[in-house]
């Protein structure tokens, strides 16, 4: 609507008063509150100014005379009760104040004096409409007031120019305070815009900072395992170059038998799009790498119904643990083991000494039937040897050797294994030497046990071979192992160090080779590692400190002479066993071997007692044992009995700990490991029966 209301204020203020004494009204504020009533919304009837009118069949001088008594500027003509027009005071005045204008149309009519196409407007008339039709009266009938009529016809009032003027202007003022609130909404939304715009920008700033730095992979994929957009961090696990990033680049990495698990992951996100993360690990293969282990957690996004993965790469963590779960499983076994090997090696005493006893017999079928029992013992014994050997192993004084010596004997040892397996070995080592701080039959245990694990998994697999390197690092020596066999799952592997587990089946390996050999590593300073795929191979590993100093070709060797039975009549034993069959068997034994006198005492305690009343030749005394063990005894015999101190002989089923292996050690003193056989027994006690010194202890060593 344009806006007309200065120029309708002018209008307004120029209108020519007649030339009668006719009052003029101030002008009246409206009395509504724009702001809880607004200006298009106000009735028109609370704008009538008056409701005066003037009946159409008087004359003017009649009309002239109304007009003085109310002085109002128009009346509405009625014809009964029905509005016929307008009558203005200006133009009654005009009319009869002119030159006998009185006295020649006093007596005419109203009608014939209306304001000519008066405006009528009738109730519920939108006030816009109204403004429009009043504003558009040209020249002198804009001043003209607006008659107001009902539904009938019949009159409501009359509305004066100066309230339609009020009116629009207070229409106008509406229209700007509305602007102005459209204006500072705009300019709210505006700002509520550029701050959701900068948050946003912050926002993805953060992300894409976030999302570029962080220490894990992260990837957007879907449910098919299609790559959509990827972190610098990822490239760089998964080894993709710009050029060979694509959707597919993920699926290509994972592990064939991984693929459909990896998939399975994700289907079950679309499933439960509410569910939580999960976090699987999977295998994936890396150029130049190989397989790595990799933990990815996976979570639905529901606004984009893509996936987000985060990868971190936990090889070496994994094998980290796996080498802490074999340490805490190597602690466990070192508690029990020697308790468990004493306790054995106590209850196949006496049932390889009675065995030992039969064999004397002349009864051929006896001898037979003791041979058959004393082989049984000492396959046992032997087991229980490796079993002492993976939780103790025997310290030795290690002498720098050459690595490669440790290889050919090793080679040399398994000619016909190898020649029966039909494999080809191949061996690459420095042509210089590899010195390392080792004992060089425990080294060669080893390797064997690794190079006839090789060959087994390789049987019945197409061209058998062997791939064995030696090389030097910055502070290491390593030697590999490789077969193309049947390989190992990540289960095996995660197992294949354990105690007693073995794929082999039970009637070819006891599960303990490979515990054996990671013993050996450990007192060696070294670990031993390994990297398998099924249906590939399997790569075992050796890293053992480099060594110092020059190299020797003396080895350490032990020799044990066989001595015959020989008389030790009038010889007097004393025997310290706590377990009676133990003490029974020794009893008959010694007796066999030596035709002596054997007392027999439980403890310590009651050893001490009996040497005390009677001298003996040679005592023989277990080491753990209640009340008083064997060398609790022999330190108390140091120091209150030097003469039967050097005539003592230790025997055990298993010495404990490290520190009371390496203080018997330290005293020198011999020791016949539990089960034995007569000759160990005569070997260790003859020269103590027969010299009246004690024997040269340089060859008696503890052999577990």
């Amino acid at each position: 609507m344009q806006d007309t209301s200065t120029s309708f204020s002018v209008r307004l203020s120029s209108i020519k008063q007649p030339a009668s004494t006719t009052k003029v009204d101030p002008p009246r504020v409206l009395d509504w509150d724009p702001v809880t009533l607004p200006a298009e919304s106000i009735d028109l009837g609370r704008l009538v100014d008056h409701k005066l009118t003037i009946a159409s069949t008087l004359t003017l001088g009649q009309a002239h005379s109304r007009f003085r008594e109310c002085e109002v500027d128009f009346l509405a003509v009625i014809d009964g009760q029905t509005v016929c027009g307008l009558c203005a005071r200006h133009r009654v005045g005009f009319i009869l104040g002119s030159r006998y204008g009185f006295a020649l149309y006093s007596d005419t009519p109203v009608s014939q004096a209306m304001v000519p196409q008066s405006l009528m407007i009738q109730e519920g008339t939108p006030t816009r409409t109204v403004l429009e039709a009043a504003f558009a009266r040209a020249g002198d009938a804009f001043y003209d007031d607006v008659v107001l009529i009902d539904a009938g016809g019949n009159l409501v009032g009359l509305i004066s120019a100066r309230k339609l003027v009020q009116l629009q202007s207070l229409l106008v003022s509406d229209q700007f305070a509305e602007l102005h609130r459209q204006h500072e909404a705009t300019r709210k939304q505006n700002l509520e815009l550029f701050q959701t715009n900068n948050a946003l920008r912050q926002s993805q700033a953060l992300y894409q900072a976030l999302f570029e730095s962080h220490s894990l992979g992260v990837a957007l994929i879907d449910i098919r395992g299609l790559l959509h957009t990827s972190n610098r961090r990822l490239k760089e696990l998964l080894a993709l170059g710009q050029e060979e990033v694509s959707a597919q680049s993920l699926m290509q990495r994972l592990h064939a038998h991984e693929r459909s698990n990896f998939l399975a992951a994700l289907g079950s996100h679309e499933r439960k799009p509410q569910g939580l993360p999960l976090t699987n690990e999977y295998v994936l293969d890396i150029p130049l790498h190989g397989p790595r282990k990799f933990s990815v957690t996976t979570s639905w996004i529901q606004e984009t119904g893509q996936i987000s993965a985060c990868f971190e790469d936990v090889t070496e963590k994994r094998a980290l643990e796996n080498m802490m779960v074999r340490q805490e499983k190597q602690l466990l076994l070192d508690t029990m083991v020697g308790g468990i090997a004493h306790e054995l090696n106590n209850k196949l005493t006496p049932v390889l000494g009675f065995a030992e006893l039969l064999r004397l017999s002349t009864d051929q079928r006896t001898k037979t039937c003791a041979q058959n029992i004393g082989r049984g013992i000492e396959e046992a014994a032997h087991i229980i040897r490796q079993l002492l050997q993976l939780s103790k192993p025997t310290s030795h004084q290690f002498e720098k050797i050459d690595l490669r010596q440790v290889l050919m004997e090793s080679m040399t040892m398994l000619k016909f294994q190898i020649q029966d397996s039909g494999a080809i070995v191949r061996t690459s080592a420095p042509a210089s030497a590899v010195p390392v701080l080792a004992d060089l039959s425990q080294l060669k245990q080893v390797v064997i046990n690794l190079v006839i694990n090789a060959l087994q998994a390789m049987e019945g697999r197409p061209s058998p071979t062997i791939e064995i390197r030696i090389w030097s690092e910055t502070k290491q020596v390593c030697l590999s192992i490789s077969d193309n066999g049947i390989g190992m799952s990540s289960e095996t592997i995660g197992r294949i160090f354990d105690p007693f587990f073995t794929t082999k089946g039970p009637d070819r390996g006891t599960g303990l080779g490979l515990s054996i050999c990671t013993s050996i590593m450990q007192l060696h300073g070294g670990v031993i590692t390994v990297e398998s795929q099924p249906n590939v191979g399997s790569t075992f590993k050796l890293t053992l400190p480099i060594g110092t100093g020059s190299l020797s070709d003396k080895h350490p060797t032990t020799s044990q002479s066989q001595s015959p039975f020989k008389s030790g009549a009038h010889s007097q034993i004393l025997v310290v066993e706590d377990e009676s069959v133990v003490r029974n068997v020794m009893q008959e034994m010694l007796h066999t071997c030596f035709n002596c006198t054997v007392d027999l005492a439980q403890n310590g305690a009651e050893a001490l007692e009996a040497i005390s009343k009677k001298s003996y030749d040679l005592i023989i005394s277990d080491i753990r044992m209640p009340v008083m063990d064997g060398p609790e005894l022999y330190e108390s015999l140091r120091e209150n009995n030097q003469t039967a101190a050097k005539r003592f002989v230790f025997m055990t089923g298993h010495a404990g700990d490290q520190d009371m292996q390496q203080q018997i050690a330290d005293w020198g003193m011999p020791v016949i490991a539990k089960p034995f056989k007569l000759t160990r027994l005569s070997e260790v006690c003859f020269p103590y029966l027969v010299n009246a010194q004690p024997p040269i202890q340089t060859n008696l060593k503890y052999i577990p």
